[in-house]
């Protein structure tokens, strides 16, 4: 319904306060139209996206995936509240750090919420990961990683060949690793280790012809025991606790087939 005003119906005796009232009502039917417009608009093309989605959108195939990329330790590693404070204690000067991973999405085609949009099953056989920080001097601290993940995700194709995937992982740690590259001559290498733990991870991987890379985040602990000692690397926030916060982040680019 448009807005209208005739001049004979309103007494206004100041002409400019007339002026302005016509030009706000010229604007509000502008307003009216173009909202008309673009709600046809959306609706014509709402119906017209789904129409299509149904013809060529059945089941989503199985998704098997090699990738590798940039791995890097955040700042609050090993407990510590930030950078300054990492790099005061530790003497660190940069970090970096590298993964690879082999794994496999399962689409649960029998559940479809929507047309293009399933969810599946992401696992990932294999995900082994480095990382560096890198000290003064030749001195370096190591972290190494072995394990695997797996958990729910979902998926939206809105055209052949283009999908982006949202996941959430468990990620048993098979084996895990610290190894400080400076040796104590009174008992021997300085390295810490551990074995059959649980991390966590959540992200996005966007998937185009046989591309696809991956954004993901890395929380959790980690008790890592040193070889010799028995003691424990522990938390920078937390003396009494032998966990190790360990969180990440992940960039990758690999192949899906």
């Amino acid at each position: 319904m448009f807005v209208s005003f005739s001049a004979h119906m309103i007494n206004i005796k100041d002409n400019n306060s007339y002026k302005m009232l016509y030009r706000h009502v010229q604007n509000l039917n502008i307003l009216l139209i173009l909202l008309l417009l673009l709600s046809g608009s959306i609706s014509l093309n709402s119906q017209s996206i789904n129409r299509s989605s149904n013809n060529y959108i059945d089941d989503i195939k199985n998704v098997f995936y090699i990738r590798a990329g940039f791995s890097t330790p955040s700042w609050k590693y090993y407990g510590y509240t930030s950078a300054q404070e990492l790099m005061n204690d530790l003497g660190v000067e940069s970090k970096l750090g590298a993964n690879f991973e082999v794994g496999r999405i399962y689409m649960l085609n029998r559940i479809k919420p929507a047309p293009g949009l399933r969810f599946g099953i992401n696992a990932d056989y294999i995900s082994f990961k480095a990382q560096v920080f890198n000290l003064p001097g030749t001195e370096n601290i190591y972290n190494l990683f072995l394990g695997s993940k797996v958990g729910p995700s979902l998926t939206y194709m809105p055209e052949k060949g283009l999908s982006f995937d949202i996941f959430a992982k468990l990620n048993p740690i098979w084996i895990a690793s610290i190894y400080y590259n400076k040796q104590d001559f009174d008992s021997g290498l300085d390295s810490y280790l551990g074995y059959v733990q649980m991390m966590y991870s959540f992200g996005l991987n966007v998937r185009l012809a046989f591309f696809v890379v991956g954004f993901e985040y890395e929380i959790g602990s980690l008790k890592l025991k040193n070889t010799t000692e028995g003691k424990y690397w522990g938390n920078a926030s937390d003396p009494t606790s032998q966990s190790t916060p360990m969180p990440g982040f992940n960039l990758t680019l690999g192949l899906y087939f």
